[in-house]
């Protein structure tokens, strides 16, 4: 009996290690209302934790199962959706906008006739950001669904001037996956937002996923003087259901983690989400990023596949380096230079740890 307790004890994982305690002198240290972060490899969790509060000043403590606002870590999740449309060839990385959208031929700028749903997706189709306040108050208004809002967003902005001419230069562009979206959702004939619950969120079995804010814990802005204020999530900063895309997902760290998982088995050569060679081309440097990751060196480490994200109110920053088995999720609910480098330093220090050399 002893042998065979023994020999199951051999079988049974490692215990998930616990960063809260180090997290927790993280979030004092940079004035952190809260702080989460999730590790995994290829083949599980290996370290997660949460410190802090879920407002200033408050008592509620945060947990590893609330959900943070990711910000533009949504974009990864959209191009994803359409390299699975690319797979199933409704899509192919080089189809232009206006091969999905004909009608749109005598109406859009033509600076951005020949612009592909990779030129979208690698920010180098030229359009402007669309990511400060002024611009998206100074947008018409949208009616219809979801979809139709969405549609009707993407045409005023092909109608209008480039920031930078298409295929000359990296011009990041919240906009140019909202177009990416919109074409997902022509030749699929299902929203953005059915398409991720159905073709992530569920089979990855992210429970606290979601869009919009979330509903526990709220973010926190600067007021002139450099203090957090919090931000309540049910109250009027939301962002347009049109550019969601782009940037309007909330989720925790370890679910987070399992869509990083899901890239960094597919990087490594098992089919998961996507094909191995789906994450190839995405994962692949162009002028300054791949297709929804960016492409960089981090940590000492090369071929990082990266980004961040941040509404104004919540920081999040991912990176999963392949070669060395290991991705990394971290979170704030608060916004600002001082937090993003904090979680900024937190990433790198858990990619270094957990590298596998």
């Amino acid at each position: 009996m002893f042998t065979a307790l023994l020999f199951l004890l051999q079988l049974a994982p490692p215990p998930i290690a616990d960063l809260s305690a180090e997290l927790a002198q993280r979030a004092r240290d940079a004035g952190l209302p809260a702080v989460q972060a999730a590790v995994i490899n290829h083949a599980r969790l290996l370290a997660h934790g949460a410190a802090g509060v879920t407002v200033l000043n408050g008592s509620a403590k945060v947990t590893t199962a609330d959900a943070f606002h990711i910000g533009s870590c949504t974009k990864p999740f959209t191009a994803t959706i359409v390299g699975m449309l690319v797979e199933e060839k409704k899509l192919s990385w080089d189809t232009r906008i206006l091969d999905v959208f004909p009608e749109w031929t005598k109406t859009i700028r033509p600076e951005y006739r020949d612009v592909t749903v990779a030129d979208l997706l690698s920010h180098e189709a030229g359009l402007p950001p669309y990511g400060e306040d002024e611009e998206i108050k100074a947008l018409p208004a949208f009616t219809g669904s979801h979809t139709e809002r969405r549609r009707e967003f993407s045409r005023y902005v092909l109608e209008h001037p480039p920031a930078l001419a298409p295929h000359t230069g990296f011009q990041y562009s919240n906009a140019g996956f909202d177009v990416a979206a919109a074409m997902a959702e022509r030749v699929s004939g299902r929203s953005w937002e059915e398409l991720v619950r159905r073709r992530i969120f569920e089979p990855l079995h992210l429970r606290t996923a979601g869009f919009g804010w979330p509903a526990r814990v709220w973010g926190h802005e600067q007021d002139g003087h450099g203090a957090l204020k919090p931000v309540d999530p049910h109250g009027p900063y939301q962002l347009p259901d049109f550019i969601a895309p782009s940037g309007d997902l909330h989720m925790s760290s370890d679910d987070l983690a399992l869509f990083l998982q899901a890239h960094l088995r597919a990087m490594r050569g098992t089919p998961t989400l996507i094909a191995p060679q789906t994450a190839a081309v995405m994962h692949t440097r162009r002028k300054k990023s791949g297709l929804g990751f960016g492409v960089a060196s981090v940590a000492g480490f090369e071929n990082v596949a990266t980004h961040s994200g941040s509404a104004d109110t919540m920081v999040t920053v991912i990176a999963i380096a392949a070669k060395e088995d290991v991705a990394v999720a971290v979170s704030t609910n608060a916004a600002g230079e001082r937090e993003e480098k904090a979680v900024g330093q937190i990433l790198r220090e858990l990619l270094t740890r957990y590298a596998t050399r």
